[in-house]
């Protein structure tokens, strides 16, 4: 691997601890809803940036609660585009 694809990768990572740090510190309340989020997303997309899907979720569905209470129809309908301008979906 080149260095800058292990330095991604590793800051990525490090996004994600400190996301998770910040919650169990803080709980829910600690992190805006795109973080909030991002935790859930985590989940389903072990790798690569997910703030930018999150954000589309929120500005699609208008809140959190909406986005968690969409149907996989409808959530499978965002698109987002990553840091180099790719299409991405949920």
């Amino acid at each position: 691997k080149n260095r800058l694809l292990v330095l991604g990768e590793s800051t990525l990572a490090d996004h994600r601890q400190r996301l998770r740090d910040r919650f169990t510190q803080g709980g829910g309340s600690a992190l805006p809803d795109y973080e909030l989020l991002e935790l859930f997303l985590f989940r389903s997309q072990p790798q690569g940036d997910v703030k930018p899907i999150a954000k589309a979720l929120l500005s699609r569905f208008g809140s959190l609660a909406a986005v968690l209470a969409a149907s996989v129809e409808d959530l499978m309908t965002v698109r987002s585009e990553d840091s180099r301008g790719r299409s991405k979906g949920v």
